[in-house]
């Protein structure tokens, strides 16, 4: 059960990490272009949702990985969304998309399939 929802924690950030990827490409990897309403906002929502997500993950889970990746970083910049979402700096949140994301993926995809038994073909949202 407890790998349940970890599998499913996994595949939700996937889904969000392949959205903010396409976003990315769609506005070809501009800065400027980012920064209009559309992809600003839709990739800091999905950058919230994420942070939401590891909340659900298991405590054994988070401790088991979290040299690989920076889950209470990933819940503090969830909070800061929340609750300051004004004081948000643009270029924080362009480069949570363009070199975080990108490795949040991967190590999505590595574990789902090394430690759960998906294979990478499946992995496709």
């Amino acid at each position: 059960m407890r790998g349940d929802i970890n599998r499913q924690c996994l595949e939700k950030i996937l889904s969000y990490s392949d959205r903010a990827i396409a976003l990315l490409k769609k506005c070809n990897y501009d800065y400027e272009t980012f920064r209009s309403d559309e992809f600003y906002l839709s990739i800091s929502m999905i950058e919230m949702q994420i942070g939401e997500i590891t909340n659900h993950f298991t405590t054994e889970f988070k401790t088991e990985t979290k040299d690989e990746i920076p889950w209470n970083l990933i819940k503090s910049m969830r909070n800061l969304f929340a609750h300051a979402y004004d004081g948000m700096d643009s270029k924080v949140i362009w480069d949570t998309a363009v070199n975080d994301i990108p490795i949040l993926k991967s190590f999505c995809e590595t574990y789902l399939k090394e430690n759960l038994g998906e294979e990478s073909d499946d992995l496709h949202y």
